[in-house]
């Protein structure tokens, strides 16, 4: 068996990337998304790249040892409101804190423009409604010690009656769960005692964090997309047994790398923004061996752009997700997404008569009006259709063939509404969503304290080569990567398996300056021996085991808490002093010198360590330059329209599978990749690194 595979369903495409272990090669394909039944997109990615290799699917699953799937089911669930009817017990008094949504349920989540008319927002609408949501007899203080007795025969008439409202799931939250879970689990025993099939969800596995209401979320939302999540997870697992996998599927995961099966069906909720995370991973894994220690993702698909940051090796990660403007408390890798895409739709706004683009998408059905699907609306891969940018005959490496003329009447009628031509109404859509790509990523770099300079921009998914020479410029940064030239098409799919598998063993340890070091060891250690004991379960040796520590400080008072790496080892007196130098310095780069107080004194919050189980490793051969001419790469010209010029000129053309380490192109040029095309825009240049990684200067 050589083949590991990695499958990121997209909301327009779902594409596969294979790494062929016995010959240390990566190869891609993509099939369209299939909303009504993403299994079926999931299989037909991995059957486009069987026919690559000259093999049958079930030949192909058969000599796969590794398949890891990064799913936007559970997120589809939740933002279409396709989820379970969901029953939430709550301890007496607090049920109706998720209703509550600490005060700020109106405004979490919103766009600055949307911010700017206060008293036209509203909060969202209800997961819970009030009549699903039950109050249990019970108290368990903040040091894990019972001060009331669970009341468990009225407990069970609360699920009882949560039942016959027509509960399809039942979400489990108490006050202090995670100090002791004691009464969080005998719900649980009876509620399954109750009614056997019943999802559950209960906070002490889901999100055993301070903070009731982002707790409660996290659980009721984790119980929201349970059963869905279930039965899509046993039928890709199920399948892809029938077909021949002799391995166990696995599943990514919104904190980087992936997890069994049993689960993401048991916490299906960190599947959630698994696959924007997934290319955050494997640039966080691939790029520092490339000598790219500080890196912002950039992954631009059909319906979305994601933007993440890898700093000096490391994925930046955050412990509180908005989606749908409710506050959830679980870890995830750091990323932001904008309703920016490929099929992002341009339209005139009726209040402003101006044009705008995003954030609503054509998806992959209709899709673009050049899928000749029946899209009537203009999107962004019209336009660079139009621009002579994207080649009709080449779509998917010619596996699809794009109706040119349907696009150009499509933005005509945009363009006689703006009083422009066509070329500069196609170059205004394209403009448009670049110039909110640039914005979204200087939120998350300036924001947070990094300068965007000191950076590469990796540009993956389908559309971010394409447009990552204009977003690029905007920040000031020097070099864009398109990593492994058509692998970065896919790169969100090799990322589901480059993590390797990935578990989180958290303690919520409330110290005080002096910090005990005795206290942050006895901890650790804790952690550490339920970490080797599961991954050992899993049947990962000693040896293939990674255990990385880190530690929640804030300033007394404060709200929010940042998170710094611990070092291995036991802690001395000297090396917890050492660990509150390195939070103020965390704190000064990301909100300013002298932002922090430090009369006040440092608290701590929470421990963590991630256990890492890995994977057969992803090694990147280099090549020597090549003494092929580059004239051999080049396929031909044709007119493209390049707004920096504003005009047409006839650009010759480049097979990017045909350049090789040491190529030079200058720019204006377009290089052509079978699942993604890159411009070299004017003053621009791009060359082929030692890695194979198609690299842009744009500064």
């Amino acid at each position: 068996m050589a083949y590991i595979v990695g499958v990121d369903i997209g909301g327009t495409f779902t594409d596969c990337a294979v790494f062929d272990s016995d010959h240390g090669s990566f190869t891609t394909a993509k099939a369209p998304t299939t909303p009504r039944n993403p299994a079926q997109g999931f299989f037909d990615a991995i059957e486009v790249a069987s026919k690559a290799a000259g093999l049958g699917l079930e030949e192909y699953l058969r000599r796969t040892s590794i398949l890891v799937n990064g799913t936007t089911v559970g997120t589809n669930a939740i933002v279409t409101r396709r989820g379970a009817k969901v029953g939430l017990l709550a301890t007496k008094g607090h049920g109706e804190a998720i209703l509550i949504m600490r005060g700020g349920g109106r405004t979490k989540g919103l766009s600055v423009d949307e911010l700017l008319y206060v008293p036209g927002t509203q909060k969202p609408d209800r997961i819970v409604p009030r009549n699903f949501i039950e109050e249990v007899t019970e108290r368990i203080d903040c040091r894990g010690d019972v001060v009331v007795e669970l009341d468990e025969e009225a407990a069970e008439a609360s699920i009882r009656r949560l039942l016959e409202r027509g509960a399809e799931a039942l979400a489990i939250c108490l006050l202090w769960s995670f100090a002791n879970p004691v009464h969080e689990q005998a719900l649980k025993r009876i509620a399954q005692r109750l009614a056997p099939d019943m999802f559950v969800s209960c906070s002490c596995e889901v999100s055993p964090a301070i903070g009731e209401y982002g707790r409660t979320v996290a659980t009721v939302m984790n119980a929201y997309i349970g059963p869905i999540m279930k039965q899509y997870v046993s039928e890709i697992a199920g399948r892809a047994r029938g077909l021949g996998l002799g391995s166990e599927v696995l599943f990514a995961q919104c904190v980087g790398g992936c997890v069994p099966a049993a689960d993401a069906a048991a916490v299906p909720l960190y599947t959630v923004d698994s696959g924007p995370v997934s290319g955050v991973a494997a640039s966080s894994v691939l790029g520092p061996k490339m000598g790219y220690p500080n890196i912002i993702t950039t992954d631009m698909g059909g319906t979305t752009f994601d933007v993440g940051i890898v700093y000096q090796g490391t994925a930046l990660t955050r412990n509180q997700t908005v989606l749908e403007q409710y506050e959830m408390s679980i870890p995830m890798v750091d990323v932001v997404s904008i309703g920016a895409g490929g099929g992002s739709i341009a339209f005139i706004d009726s209040a402003s008569e101006m044009m705008r683009v995003g954030p609503r998408s054509a998806g992959a059905d209709p899709g673009p009006i050049c899928y000749g699907r029946g899209g009537i609306e203009p999107t962004v891969t019209d336009a660079n259709v139009v621009m002579g940018i994207i080649n009709p005959d080449y779509f998917l490496g010619g596996q699809q063939r794009l109706d040119a003329d349907a696009a150009r009447d499509g933005i005509a009628k945009l363009a006689a509404r703006l009083g422009l031509s066509l070329e500069k109404t196609a170059a205004g859509i394209c403009r448009i969503v670049d110039t909110r790509m640039a914005g979204e990523i200087r939120r998350l770099t300036l924001f947070r304290g990094y300068d965007p300079r000191e950076f590469v921009v990796f540009a993956f998914g389908g559309g971010g080569p394409t447009h990552a020479g204009v977003y690029a410029t905007e920040l000031g940064v020097k070099q864009v990567i398109v990593p492994l030239r058509n692998t970065a098409a896919a790169w969100s799919a090799l990322g589901a398996f480059a993590g390797g598998v990935v578990h989180l063993y958290e303690a919520n340890e409330y110290l005080r300056e002096p910090v005990d070091a005795r206290v942050l060891n006895r901890t650790f250690q804790e952690l550490e021996d339920n970490a080797r004991r599961q991954l050992g379960d899993e049947g990962f040796a000693p040896d293939q085991t990674v255990l990385e520590r880190s530690i929640g400080m804030r300033y007394v008072a404060q709200v929010s808490y940042l998170e710094i790496p611990v070092p291995r080892g036991e802690l001395e007196e000297a090396g917890v002093d050492q660990l509150l130098k390195d939070f103020e310095s965390v704190y000064a780069q990301r909100y300013g010198e002298g932002a922090g107080y430090r009369e006040a004194g440092i608290e701590v919050l929470k421990q963590r360590v991630r256990a890492v189980g890995l994977l057969p490793a992803i090694e990147v051969a280099r090549h020597k330059k090549s003494r092929k001419r580059i004239e051999s790469a080049r396929k031909g010209e044709r007119q493209v329209y390049w707004w920096e010029l504003e005009r047409f000129e006839n650009t010759p053309i480049y097979n990017g599978d045909l350049l090789a380490t040491g190529h030079k192109v200058s720019g204006p040029a377009i290089i052509e990749l079978p699942y993604t095309t890159v411009p070299v825009r004017p003053a621009q240049s791009a060359s082929i690194d030692s890695y194979g990684n198609l690299a842009l200067k744009v500064g």
